[in-house]
């Protein structure tokens, strides 16, 4: 192999390797800023829902965080898809009734188990 040839070859090779690195990097940096936002936005809607049931007086069971967080994170993935519409987002929110329902129901066998 000639020298220019093995250079050539060595540059690209090096260069791959360092577009790979920054892609990598790239997206779990990425990820984890998505991961801060659907927490952030879950624990403010859920801190709302709070606030909303003490000033009106309308208590009840508060869903746990992770309800939030299942929703928000649903919900950005189909706005960074650009997927998001009325039957999807009335999907997204009988399933997390669908999960609440059910998280409900192992509290009450966990609390009746207790007894």
């Amino acid at each position: 192999m000639e020298a220019w040839a093995a250079g050539l070859l060595g540059a690209v090779v090096g260069s791959a390797g360092s577009f790979a690195g920054i892609w990598i990097q790239s997206r779990y940096q990425h990820q984890r800023e998505m991961a801060k936002m659907v927490m952030e936005s879950a624990v403010k809607d859920r801190d709302h829902l709070l606030d909303l049931a003490m000033k009106t007086g309308r208590g009840g069971p508060l869903p746990p965080v992770v309800l939030f967080v299942h929703y928000h994170g649903e919900l950005f993935k189909l706005m960074g898809k650009g997927k998001l519409n009325v039957k999807r987002l009335k999907k997204l929110h009988e399933e997390n009734q669908k999960m609440w329902r059910l998280i409900r129901q192992m509290e009450d066998k966990r609390l009746e188990d207790a007894l």
